[in-house]
């Protein structure tokens, strides 16, 4: 497994969780505006855990991007 969730993987999971296509969302696009709520944040959160990754609900909801998530899986 690898060490850090890459900016794919985040968009692609962020994506399908907002139900949208992955190549609309850019990397500094704030995604609660986007529509990520606590709750699909907490999914997020628990599917990552759950593949290995540590990282936090707290962590992502306090700078929702995927730049910022990528530098906290790294």
């Amino acid at each position: 497994m690898a060490n850090s969730l890459s900016r794919d993987r985040l968009r692609s999971d962020i994506a399908g969780i907002l139900g949208e296509d992955p190549t609309t969302i850019s990397d500094d696009e704030n995604l609660i505006d986007r529509g990520l709520d606590s709750i699909r944040l907490l999914m997020l959160t628990t599917r990552w855990q759950n593949d290995g990754f540590d990282i936090g609900f707290l962590d992502l909801a306090d700078e929702p991007t995927i730049a910022a998530w990528a530098e906290l899986t790294r």
